[in-house]
């Protein structure tokens, strides 16, 4: 599904409340779904291993280090595969959404993993919270049952078609 660049523009904006200091996650009972290459390595820089990672090995365009690489292969058993280019959220990854977030683990995108967080916003439950970075402004934590309706009226005609 390709995003018009109007509603790029909208889902920019932070979603939920940024943080700079993300270790109140420690104490957190709901499961966490991390989103992006930085998001993920923070998270589990904390000690704290996401029920579901998201990452395309990329921070801002540039391939990871090798320490993150390598923190996120150790961390990981399996990590699944899926498809997304630029400026798209893959189908199949909405349509899988429901198991990934059941199953948990690690999914490697290729392509850009930045919209692939409105497929768990949109499936997440109330025991789940999705967590991404906000560039030079912090992490993002967003409880999908707050943002479903408001995703749902900005996607709307995306998701008609």
């Amino acid at each position: 599904m390709i995003i018009p660049e109007r509603i790029k523009k909208q889902l920019r904006k932070p979603l939920g409340k940024v943080h700079k200091d993300i270790s109140f996650l420690k104490r957190t009972k709901k499961r966490i779904i991390s989103i992006g290459d930085e998001s993920t390595a923070n998270i589990l820089s904390l000690g704290i291993k996401p029920h579901l990672a998201v990452f395309d090995l990329k921070i801002m365009r540039k391939k990871v280090s090798k320490k993150i690489r390598e923190l996120f292969l150790s961390s990981f058993r399996r990590i699944k595969r899926y498809k997304n280019k630029k400026g798209t959220l893959s189908e199949k990854l909405l349509r899988d959404s429901p198991y990934l977030l059941r199953d948990g683990g690690a999914i490697f995108i290729d392509g850009e993993e930045d919209l692939t967080a409105i497929a768990f916003m949109l499936k997440g439950g109330k025991r789940d919270i999705i967590v991404y970075g906000q560039p030079r402004r912090g992490m993002v934590i967003v409880e999908p049952k707050k943002v479903k309706v408001k995703i749902k009226k900005i996607l709307g005609f995306v998701l008609a078609t």
